[in-house]
């Protein structure tokens, strides 16, 4: 394949990369990145890895290189490769394990009503799982309070809501920040005693311990890592202490994991940055909404024009997908389909069978069943109703609202209905034609054509709530911009068609509605089959 201009000059910069230099190159979405780095690979000609988001797009990747001396890994499985002889099978932290355990009733915690062993082990949990998340050496009180405001919401959102809520969380901040760090801390040692880590404490040991490090990355003369946007401190702390020349790729506009402490490396990294803007997934039109959900951020979008040089390659089978914002998004309309006798497919239904259970088991007062881990640090069916409200959380509102709105039930006949539709399959009978996800799962993903759902919030909406968050913390800030990424993200899984989307981009307009798009008016039914795998 003859490469652009832009795919060029990332080759000879990669190719001219020395021990501590990085490069970053910042693709539009279906730019070609997995390309560009092939051709960097085949430029080099020595020994490097590609560090990949997750499993399956590693092993895509791997596929893709073959031909080339650059192996694709998760960051995981490097550390786990180290860690392996010392560590045995990873293992869970578990708040019952803590509570159960004399570190924990030798801790001298401060009492505060409400808060049992248990909830106090949660808390030492969150607080470990952050600092391993993070780039620091040591578990510190900030760790503490980040795992506390995670669970109970930031006082200064909650001031707005509740003064006398917010208060109370600034009190319990303050009483617990310093014995919850002292407590994580004792635990981490006792669980590295014993041999007992878990995927986040291996990853972690691969940053603060140079020996695995080092050995963890032996034979490598340089790292690519994909998805720069979305990885976490630790992640960004590991490769740059190798030294290993870097290139860096990602796409800012697309960060949408910044509640689970993913940071956009590609700011963070020092270096040249290149870009890709020429989209091969799809063509100007596509590409002319993605400018204007650009054009309507509040930082104004990129100074760099996203191009369509698309559409990209079609397969067999026309595919169509409806992505949703939240998972009551994806119920809503999963039913809508179904009254139309449209067949479909739920994404991760399994997830949201999960939380609905455990929230009607939290609303029993049968706490011991509770299995979502969302779900397992609340103490009561009111506690969790006073987070979801207090904290603003779009996923805990939405299941309180479906579980007090009696449609719990609409999950359950919605999962069995897909596993008689998954048995037909079995029998030789087509594939549903409609895949329903959110837009953190389609993430990655590509579709003929591409409907949003009903519940997306319009671009004034975003703008209120992002005025809002420029009052508060960074954090709160940071999430408020990711719903303009979320929009891209979803609009640009689509290779030919979009729908839906003209009213939230123009939401002052009456008629604003993009009706070319068959999954978008019902005809969906009259199309050829489709493959809706997840």
């Amino acid at each position: 394949m003859r490469l652009t201009e832009e795919q060029a000059e990332i080759q000879d910069a990669a190719a001219a990369l020395r021990p501590g230099e990085s490069l970053k190159v910042v693709a539009f979405a279906g730019a070609g990145k997995t390309t560009t780095l092939k051709a960097c690979a085949e430029a080099r000609r020595d020994r490097g890895i590609y560090l990949a988001f997750n499993a399956s797009i590693a092993k895509e990747a791997q596929e893709r290189l073959a031909s080339t001396k650059c192996p694709a890994r998760t960051m995981h499985s490097v550390a786990w490769s180290v860690m392996r002889n010392m560590a045995g099978q990873p293992s869970a932290l578990t708040p019952l394990d803590l509570a159960r355990s004399d570190v924990m009733q030798q801790a001298g915690l401060p009492r505060i009503r409400g808060w049992g062993d248990l909830r106090y082990a949660a808390a030492v949990i969150r607080t470990m799982n952050a600092f391993a998340a993070s780039a620091d050496e040591d578990i510190a009180p900030g760790h503490a309070r980040q795992a506390l405001i995670d669970a109970l919401g930031d006082p200064e959102v909650l001031q707005n809501a509740n003064a006398e809520r917010a208060e109370h969380v600034s009190e319990v901040l303050r009483m617990l920040e310093d014995p919850l760090a002292r407590l994580a801390e004792a635990w981490w040692v006792n669980r590295m005693l014993a041999g007992s880590y878990s995927h986040d404490m291996y990853l972690k040991m691969l940053d603060i311990d140079e020996e695995m490090r080092v050995n963890a990355f032996a034979g490598m003369r340089y790292i690519m890592i994909d998805e720069a946007q979305d990885i976490n401190p630790v992640q960004r702390s590991i490769i740059t202490k190798t030294g290993l020349p870097l290139v860096a790729v990602g796409d800012p506009y697309q960060q949408i994991y910044s509640w689970r402490g993913a940071e956009n490396a590609l700011s963070q990294l020092p270096g040249q940055t290149l870009y890709l803007t020429q989209s091969f997934r799809f063509g100007e039109g596509i590409a002319a909404d993605a400018r204007r959900i650009f054009a309507s951020r509040p930082d104004g979008g990129p100074e760099q024009q996203l191009q369509g040089a698309g559409p990209g390659q079609l397969g067999d089978d026309e595919t169509y997908a409806i992505i949703c914002r939240t998972n009551i998004g994806r119920l809503d309309e999963a039913i809508v389909c179904i009254n139309r006798n449209i067949p479909v497919f739920v994404d991760n239904i399994e997830s949201l069978c999960q939380e609905v259970d455990s929230a009607l088991a939290l609303k029993a007062g049968k706490t011991d069943e509770v299995r979502s881990p969302e779900l397992k640090c609340f103490e009561s069916w009111d506690e969790m109703k006073q987070v979801a409200s207090y904290s603003k959380d779009p996923g805990l509102e939405s299941l309180v609202d479906l579980v007090e709105s009696g449609r719990a039930r609409e999950v359950q006949q919605l999962k069995a209905r897909q596993e008689r539709q998954q048995q037909d399959l079995s029998g030789g009978k087509s594939r549903p034609q409609v895949l329903i996800c959110t837009a953190h799962r389609s993430k990655g993903l590509e579709f003929d054509a591409v409907k949003l759902g009903d519940d997306w919030p319009d671009i004034d909406q975003m703008a209120s709530r992002f005025a809002k968050a420029s009052e508060m913390s960074g954090a709160q800030k940071a999430a408020a911009i990711e719903s303009w990424n979320c929009l891209y993200v979803a609009v640009t899984r689509s290779i030919r068609r979009c729908s839906n989307h003209e009213k939230l981009l123009e939401p002052d307009r009456p008629d604003a509605r993009n009706g070319d798009d068959a999954a978008a008016s019902g005809e969906v039914d009259e199309r050829p089959a489709t493959r809706c795998e997840p």
